[in-house]
């Protein structure tokens, strides 16, 4: 009677057929059960984290008060123009140090997929770069930066390039902090991108030689529309990690957003606001809730449109 009852409403309710068979309630019950331990972890580390600082940028609060303020947070924010200069550095950093890091990552993936002598040393010295400490990195480059006996002022003055004051000039501080980062990041995109190139099958390259395409060719038409889900990984990632720049402009300039804050990004001034400064944890959490949305966005902006170009073997 149960079971007839079941399909009744279902019929009438367009319910499917499978919800009234118990081994599929069982299957279901069970694939739950398996990521509930992540789904624990994710909650405690990041949905109540982001919830909280949510309900905290509609506070005032400071180390001794606490008090209701509604969207007065974003209001400040919004009428700050150190903020939208941070956001303005965000987007130029972003602009420059994913597109350039992504395509010398190819070039860079295509030449240690070639049969090189020392190859093995060229692939680890390219990736220990990214898994060096980031402070140790930073501080090495504050040497390389200086403008009067750094390296890389001596190597453009072959050249007939006058000093220039990389960490002390507005114009250079924010041009610097993306050089450095880019140096630190191909490696670790080219092994990605490696681990692809490895992975496509030496019959597509043969049919490409055998219909007589240059190299190329056969890189553009072969290669990249097959390197395609990598390509796509490595664009998501660093898009997501561009947009949460911090450490290195710490180190690189002391504890400061650079000269005049020109190399202040958003993250910098969530940090300022809540920690550096006037420890006002309502407008970091303001200005993080903003960080959150700009990056959900450009997100679902990449799945809807970069996706479609996805080619899968």
């Amino acid at each position: 009677m149960i079971k007839q009852h079941i399909l009744k409403v279902g019929r009438r309710f367009s319910i499917p057929q499978e919800w009234t068979s118990r081994s599929y309630w069982r299957e279901t019950g069970l694939a739950y059960l398996y990521i509930l331990p992540a789904f624990a972890i994710l909650s405690v580390f990041v949905f109540y984290p982001f919830f909280s600082a949510f309900r905290l940028s509609t506070f005032k609060w400071t180390p001794l008060t606490s008090t209701f303020t509604g969207w007065r947070n974003y209001e400040y924010i919004f009428r700050d123009k150190y903020f939208w200069r941070a956001l303005w550095n965000t987007f130029y950093y972003v602009g420059i140090n994913v597109p350039v890091t992504l395509f010398l990552a190819l070039l860079v993936a295509n030449l240690l997929n070639k049969s090189l002598r020392f190859l093995a040393f060229a692939r680890t010295s390219y990736f220990l770069a990214y898994i060096t400490p980031v402070v140790a990195v930073t501080m090495v480059w504050q040497w390389l930066y200086n403008w009067q006996y750094g390296l890389l002022n001596y190597f453009l003055g072959w050249f007939g390039v006058s000093l220039i004051n990389w960490l002390g000039d507005k114009r250079f501080a924010l041009p610097a902090v993306i050089i450095m980062s880019i140096w630190r990041f191909v490696g670790y995109e080219a092994i990605i991108l490696l681990a692809g190139l490895q992975g496509i099958d030496k019959m597509y390259y043969e049919a490409a030689r055998i219909d007589g395409a240059s190299g190329f060719q056969t890189w553009r038409k072969v290669t990249i529309p097959l390197l395609t889900p990598q390509i796509f990984f490595v664009f998501v990632i660093s898009l997501i990690g561009s947009f949460k720049v911090f450490t290195e402009i710490y180190v690189l300039f002391n504890g400061t957003p650079g000269p005049l804050k020109s190399a202040e990004t958003l993250v910098f001034y969530i940090m300022r606001q809540g920690f550096f400064g006037t420890q006002h944890l309502g407008r970091a959490a303001a200005a993080s809730v903003v960080l959150f949305a700009i990056i959900f966005l450009f997100t679902l902006f990449q799945l809807q449109i970069t996706q479609k170009r996805v080619h899968y073997q």
